[in-house]
């Protein structure tokens, strides 16, 4: 799907777009829960923050990202990618 940036529809059919992705994160059981509530993938415009309790957790989510994000034919810019570890090492 193609929609140029600065579309005023464009956030709107991206979101629409990625919904599968955070689908497949949310049904996974990986990420984090508040409630019984998925909050491990929040997301604003583009951007993606991931959350997960351990770093094993947070492999298995970014796998998951990696393989819906491909079958969208949607790549992840890794030199834009940050890990942020809280805890203990």
């Amino acid at each position: 799907m193609w929609c140029p940036t600065g579309w005023v529809l464009s956030p709107v059919l991206f979101t629409v777009y990625v919904d599968d992705v955070i689908k497949a994160l949310s049904n996974s059981g990986r990420g984090c829960y508040f409630a019984n509530v998925f909050m491990g993938c929040i997301m604003y415009a583009d951007d993606m923050l991931l959350l997960s309790a351990s770093l094993c957790d947070l492999q298995a989510v970014i796998d998951i990202c990696v393989i819906e994000l491909a079958k969208l034919e949607v790549s992840l810019n890794v030199s834009k990618s940050e890990v942020l570890r809280i805890g203990r090492t």
